[in-house]
């Protein structure tokens, strides 16, 4: 779940649509200044269903301990990262083995920097191992998760393509008035440019340079309202989901 203040409790995303928000983003992106990713096709469906495996958590999910709150997607056990990681890539491996390699590679990130917080981490190594076997099969060859400068140039800026889609969107959904995305992909000849968001009510938003390929971006992602910010327990969260108030989160961005 993605968590966004509301004025009494939570505007929740489910990362699945965040996923779906990122990939129509990226499916506008192109125009004079930014090339158009290619293999199109992979590239945005590797955006779009980056997140899939988080389906089954999102329809049944857990609160922080800590606090109460409903439990984002940066406070998970180790063991859950783990299914719902490896299920985000395999789950359209026999149909589309080039964009779950990418997607692959985007959680390998993420793998690596939870081992080097906890080098002890028996999930992230099982899961650091599994990738690269996974990548270097669907590539045919030897490939690293933790490594990007062992990847073909195309391969790096595609991933970088799936990191892109996945930051703006988290910006849009959690409302975020600013973000700085650095070594944006210009072309494929290794080109990149910073590019700058920003926004004063968390809607709409600007982008400068502004990469995409129609002048107005306008999107929209479902949510759900919950009038409290804290749950006695896993059930009582499941129970306040049920009983949500459905809505749309509508964006725009234009030009900076």
């Amino acid at each position: 779940m993605i968590r966004r203040k509301d004025s009494e409790g939570w505007i929740l995303v489910s990362q699945h649509d965040h996923a779906v928000l990122a990939g129509e983003i990226i499916a506008l992106w192109g125009n004079d200044a930014f090339e158009r990713p290619r293999p199109f096709g992979e590239v945005v469906f590797a955006v779009a269903r980056h997140d899939s495996g988080w389906k089954d958590w999102d329809a049944s999910p857990k609160i922080n301990p800590e606090n109460g709150y409903p439990a984002n997607f940066m406070e998970m056990e180790p063991g859950d990262q783990y299914r719902i990681w490896k299920g985000s890539y395999l789950g359209h491996a026999r149909e589309h083995p080039y964009a779950s390699s990418l997607i692959a590679l985007h959680f390998g990130r993420f793998n690596e920097k939870s081992l080097s917080k906890n080098p002890g981490n028996g999930k992230a190594k099982l899961l650091e191992r599994e990738i690269d076997e996974f990548v270097s099969g669907n590539l045919g060859m030897e490939a690293s998760s933790g490594e990007a400068g062992v990847l073909p140039p195309d391969v790096k800026i595609n991933l970088r393509f799936v990191q892109i889609g996945d930051i703006i969107s988290l910006t849009l959904c959690h409302g975020w008035y600013d973000m700085d995305i650095k070594d944006v992909p210009v072309n494929y000849e290794g080109d990149t440019a910073p590019i700058k968001m920003a926004s004063s009510d968390g809607f709409n938003f600007t982008m400068d340079p502004y990469p995409f390929a129609v002048p107005v971006v306008k999107c929209s992602v479902p949510a759900v309202r919950l009038s409290r910010a804290s749950f006695e327990s896993d059930d009582d969260l499941r129970r306040a989901l049920r009983d949500s108030e459905p809505i749309a989160l509508d964006f725009t961005i234009g030009k900076g």
